[in-house]
């Protein structure tokens, strides 16, 4: 393990004006042009999802202060160059991206802007074309909701934001073969902020979520291809706004979140499928929430967080700890992205406490990690 925090990854910023710090043996990379890099960065309430030839899709999110308005921009970084592709046909943050078996993408519902209604409209990118197709559309609209690919091929939509202080606990079933959603099982309590895990087996995991204003869930089941629901032992401990990543051993981790939505955890939970039982994992270095798609995992039963709170740090189930990697100027980045491409960590975008874009792009090395 390295001995200090700066000796153990490059980072490079692309804030406007770069600052990076470096190993003795990595040169500083731009991804990019300046000009992309900036408008790449000018993002949060965002996608980021791996295609299949190893390329992140980073869609959507929002792109002011503020997060009043949604954006349809899409990008593809591929090893260390990044490309504008087309838009998303609807603009959109808070929705849900999964890659689909075929190694297409479905993005769902999220919202066009801070205080608009959620979207039913759902649209699949083709990374062949590099384009994006309207599909079938949701019974409800809804955003805050979570997704996880089932073994069958078809996509899980679970909860979410339906309405101002309304939260659902309906399902639905996203096919690829048709185009279109049918009605899945119903969860235990009517939630948002929840997250969602694909399970070996096929079956997904979903967790958590908020059941009124500032009131955590600790719910937690199994969703499975032939339509049954399943309530496994909860959470040990109570939230929402958390996020979840599937480990090299199938193990699922469970990170932070809120229980109030004030004060952040820094607790993480293990759910093993064979015991449906939750463990506790390692404590984080700093508390952490607004997690979606800001976790990635590394392999060793390692996780990298990289949003929600300060900083960024690797997890790692399998020695008990938790330690940090980077420390970042300019407080927490929420609703920021992290993937890897080309042997390299990406962290994009993000909003600090006053919902003020935190414009990040920042790239590291993995090798050492």
């Amino acid at each position: 393990m390295r001995g200090t925090v700066l000796a153990v990854a490059l980072l490079l910023a692309v804030t406007g004006c770069s600052s990076a710090v470096e190993r003795s043996d990595s040169q500083p990379t731009r991804l990019s042009s300046s000009r992309l890099a900036a408008e790449l960065a000018a993002r949060a309430a965002h996608t980021m999802t791996t295609l299949p030839d190893g390329d992140l899709l980073v869609a959507g999110g929002c792109d002011v202060d503020g997060c009043s308005r949604a954006t349809a921009s899409t990008f593809v970084l591929s090893g260390r160059t990044l490309s504008r592709v087309a838009d998303v046909a609807e603009a959109r943050d808070a929705h849900t991206a999964v890659a689909l078996s075929d190694g297409r993408v479905l993005v769902v519902g999220g919202f066009a802007g801070e205080g608009r209604p959620p979207l039913r409209s759902a649209e699949v990118f083709d990374p062949a074309s590099g384009r994006w197709t309207t599909t079938g559309s949701l019974a409800i609209g809804r955003g805050g909701h979570a997704a996880a690919l089932l073994g069958d091929g078809r996509v899980l939509i679970a909860g979410g934001w339906v309405g101002p202080s309304t939260y659902t606990d309906t399902t639905e079933i996203f096919d690829p073969a048709t185009g279109q959603f049918g009605p899945g099982p119903r969860l235990p309590q009517a939630v948002d902020g929840l997250a969602a895990a694909s399970l070996p087996g096929g079956c997904a995991l979903v967790v958590g979520g908020q059941v009124g204003s500032q009131v955590a869930s600790d719910q937690a089941g199994i969703i499975c291809p032939d339509g049954t629901m399943d309530e496994v032992e909860p959470l040990e401990t109570a939230r929402f706004k958390h996020g979840v990543v599937v480990l090299d051993s199938g193990q699922v981790l469970v990170v932070g979140g809120t229980s109030d939505d004030a004060a952040l955890l820094r607790s993480t939970e293990v759910f093993d499928a064979k015991s449906r039982r939750f463990r506790a994992g390692p404590e984080l270095v700093a508390g952490r929430y607004k997690l979606t798609d800001s976790i990635v995992a590394l392999p060793g039963d390692r996780a990298v967080v990289a949003g929600g709170g300060e900083g960024v740090e690797i997890v790692d189930v399998g020695a008990g700890r938790a330690r940090p990697i980077q420390a970042l100027d300019g407080g927490r980045r929420s609703f920021s992205t992290v993937g890897v491409t080309d042997g390299r960590l990406v962290l994009v975008g993000g909003y600090d406490e006053a919902i003020r874009l935190t414009r990040t792009y920042l790239t590291a090395p993995v090798e050492d990690l």
